[in-house]
């Protein structure tokens, strides 16, 4: 009886992999055993909120408090409280995989907090909220001024129709102008090493994976700006190997 629970398991995990591999970017063997080590990891309990900020803490060193449960929100798309196996996989492909439209489409769902497709002032004060660690010699007022300082300097290059509300066409043009504007509300992104050493665990292609600045954009169209192509082929380099 267990060997045929065992082998029905099997075929339910092969054929969710071949599945979620036509929305991924990862393939069959390694959506498989993205879906094996999240069923291991429910053997201790549900991927709630707590735990998966535990994750994105320790294995991705995303340890800001307030980008931790964002991007806990930005996984969980069905507001149901745990990461389901498909929710696991396909938030994972954005972040370690993702081109540079579902990078910035991923980012900016993660900053927009009340969901209306625009981010106000408000917003960016809660994202950089504590972006200022208190040092020696500096009071809490020249903290809260410094942060201040920073949120308006986030609101100048993210609104770039000046309307005081950050679109997400604002939040895109601003990006492809200077791709280290990306986080600019905050680290939702894991780093390259953390990222490399989670693939590893998945595959032995382990640094095939979307990198963040590092290239510039190269050519230009008529007004000297970048076309759309070299922007995609050079704002990020998405999976590939270095």
């Amino acid at each position: 009886m267990t060997g045929k629970s065992g082998l029905a398991k099997q075929h339910k995990i092969q054929a969710t992999a071949e599945l979620l591999t036509k929305s991924t970017h990862f393939t069959v063997d390694e959506c498989k055993n993205l879906l094996l080590f999240h069923e291991r990891m429910l053997v201790i309990g549900p991927l709630d909120r707590l735990r998966f900020r535990e994750i994105l803490h320790v294995t991705f060193c995303i340890t800001d408090d307030v980008m931790l449960d964002l991007v806990y929100h930005a996984f969980d798309r069905d507001s149901d409280g745990v990461i389901n196996p498909s929710e696991w996989v396909i938030g994972l492909s954005v972040m370690l995989r993702g081109d540079i439209q579902q990078l910035i489409d991923f980012v900016y769902f993660v900053y927009d907090m009340n969901g209306d497709r625009s981010l106000a002032r408000e917003e960016l004060t809660h994202c950089l909220k504590g972006c200022i660690y208190m040092g020696y010699g500096i009071d809490n007022d020249e903290l809260d001024e410094c942060e201040r300082d920073i949120i308006e300097i986030a609101m100048r290059k993210l609104d770039v129709d000046k309307d005081s509300q950050i679109t997400e066409t604002d939040f895109q043009n601003a990006c492809y102008e200077d791709p280290l504007l990306l986080q600019a509300c905050g680290p939702c992104l894991p780093p390259d090493r953390s990222t490399a050493a989670f693939l590893a665990l998945i595959t032995d292609k382990y640094r095939n994976f979307t990198q963040c600045y590092h290239r510039h954009w190269v050519g230009g169209d008529q007004k000297g700006k970048p076309t759309q192509k070299k922007r995609s082929e050079n704002l990020f380099e998405t999976a590939v190997d270095i």
